[in-house]
């Protein structure tokens, strides 16, 4: 069983010969790097005595690498990988920020070790006339540069390949970042009009980048990843009101135009962060096939809730924690984490084992290495069902890790 077999039979909530695994398979499961505080990729070189590979090269924004070593992605055993466009390179300015044209002229600032979103470029809009003299980017720039090529030589390699733009955000999620979260949920409940307005050339320009993308490839994809965080980590980040009038038709519109495209096969992921059990139902209806990254100790996150209220009608991607065990724990309790994991999100299938997120500076690499030799262990089928008493989340609870120094939830 090659890993497009593997993932599709367990998405089709099937138990292949073992949990699939995802490393790097989406933006969302990769590993970061934040110079000069933050080598956690060199780090993890390090580890594995990879001291020959090429020097890290980040994305433009949130600091996932790009240059990933192909040993590091082998040696972690993912069964998924990614074919992102090629574009354009964010631009250098005179007082330290930079412009990146291509991503909706998104202004960004190293803020702490990230390189983060910075500044409302769209704050001044108020108008039609104001929109269109947004200096919007041209959705015709070349972007495929490699991209066919690397699409189809991971598909003969037997991987499940994935493709995202990143504009993928666009028009909701980066709404927020371009105009300012505030102003975007006061847009849709004083303006609504203008939102609209707004949210639809958004979509002119992603569904145009989507075109020349994915008209390319779309042939090689076994699934496509969609971007929209809905919830915080104690509750929703909309309500489920206001998300059907204004942010569901919308991510709606873009699954459809992303299924001109693909097999009829292929999942659609989406990546949405938080606490969003509330919304999961809609998502289903939508046509999201595979949920990212399904974050454990955001409310009401817990996998076995998930796994009996929604895991014969959605697959889940991610659950291992971030927040706390991935840092805070000993590697032995990490096996412990994954063994609870893989045993209430793998049975029946259904599941591919990641992180609930990109792996961050303060992850020691022993652990990451753990994490992942112990679902390759753990994730064989039939699973084991040996039972403590504790479920993954109290299990980590009972671990007390923020007190640690992990992050208090």
């Amino acid at each position: 069983m090659n890993s497009r077999e593997r993932v599709y039979k367990a998405v089709s909530f099937k138990e292949p010969d073992r949990v699939p695994v995802c490393f790097c398979g989406t933006t969302a499961t990769g590993i970061t790097e934040c110079p000069p505080d933050g080598p956690t990729c060199t780090n993890l070189y390090g580890y594995l005595g990879l001291d020959d590979a090429e020097k890290v090269k980040i994305a433009p924004v949130f600091n996932g690498v790009i240059n990933v070593d192909e040993r590091l992605i082998r040696r972690l055993g993912t069964d998924i990988r990614q074919v992102g466009p090629n574009p354009p390179e964010a631009v250098e300015n005179t007082d330290g920020t930079r412009t990146w044209p291509w991503f909706c002229n998104m202004k960004i600032k190293k803020i702490g070790k990230y390189d983060e979103p910075h500044g409302t470029p769209m704050a001044f809009m108020r108008t039609m006339e104001d929109i269109e003299k947004y200096p919007w980017p041209d959705p015709s720039i070349d972007i495929m540069q490699g991209v066919e090529e690397k699409a189809r030589s991971l598909h003969e390699e037997g991987y499940f390949v994935v493709g995202e733009t990143l504009l993928e955000m666009f028009p909701l999620n980066g709404y927020g970042l371009l105009r300012g979260m505030e102003q975007w949920f006061i847009d849709m409940k004083t303006n609504p009009e203008f939102y609209r307005q707004l949210v639809e050339r958004f979509l002119k320009y992603t569904l145009a980048v989507a075109d020349q993308y994915l008209s390319r490839i779309g042939k090689y994809l076994d699934g496509a990843v969609i971007f929209d965080d809905l919830g915080l980590q104690n509750g929703p980040l909309i309500s489920r009101k206001d998300y059907l009038e204004f942010y569901k038709p919308y991510q709606r519109r873009i699954i459809d135009h992303i299924r001109q495209y693909i097999k009829p096969e292929a999942r659609i992921i989406l990546h949405s962060c938080g606490s969003v059990y509330w919304a999961i139902p809609d998502f289903i209806d939508i046509g999201v096939n595979i949920l990212n990254p399904v974050q454990p100790l955001a409310f009401n996150m817990e996998p076995w809730r998930l796994k009996k209220e929604f895991g014969e009608k959605i697959a889940f991607l991610g659950g291992l924690d971030i927040q706390q065990v991935l840092p805070m724990a000993t590697p032995d309790e990490i096996r412990t984490a994954v063994r609870k994991l893989i045993r209430e999100y793998g049975r029946g299938g259904g599941y591919i084992f990641s992180m609930c997120h990109n792996i961050e500076p303060d992850s020691p690499p022993e652990n990451i290495v753990a994490a992942f030799d112990a679902a390759r262990e753990y994730g064989t089928y039939p699973l084991s069902m040996d039972d403590d008493g504790l479920d993954y989340v109290s299990y980590i609870k009972s671990l007390n890790l923020s007190k640690r120094g992990g992050i208090i939830t």
